[in-house]
């Protein structure tokens, strides 16, 4: 199970939250997600216990992937994109994103974030999937 997030308008200009809970091997043992890109960052709080792995960054490439040590029947993810505040103008693009949850390669799930404007209260895309 790998889980793709494809960024696109002005993302460096944002503090960007990405997280992996609920990730399970049936219905209740825990599998740690494997952070792949951004290639120099780990996880930046994780919660085993809790089975909760978030990175919190202000990104410099558009894309995060982060993969499934083992198969997994369920988990849940949350992603969302705060403006860092500064000028904007007419050029600027608030920051969009394409989740993709791919499952042996083909995508299984995917879903559409959209920014609110600079200074707008973020909506945070949350999602849980179990996988069929």
């Amino acid at each position: 199970m790998t889980i793709e997030v494809e960024m696109d308008g002005n993302y460096a200009d944002y503090l960007v939250t990405f997280s992996v809970h609920s990730m399970l091997s049936g219905t209740s043992t825990f599998v740690t997600p494997v952070l792949y890109q951004p290639t120099e960052l780990n996880w930046t709080q994780v919660i085993e216990q809790g089975n909760s792995y978030t990175l919190s960054f202000e990104p410099e490439v558009p894309t995060i992937s982060a993969t499934s040590s083992a198969p997994i029947y369920s988990l849940g993810l949350v992603f969302n994109a705060v403006h860092l505040g500064g000028e904007t103008d007419d050029s600027f693009q608030q920051l969009s994103a394409t989740v993709n949850v791919l499952a042996d390669g083909e995508v299984y799930r995917q879903f559409e974030y959209e920014a609110l404007s600079p200074g707008e209260t973020s909506i945070p895309l949350t999602e849980e999937i179990v996988l069929q």
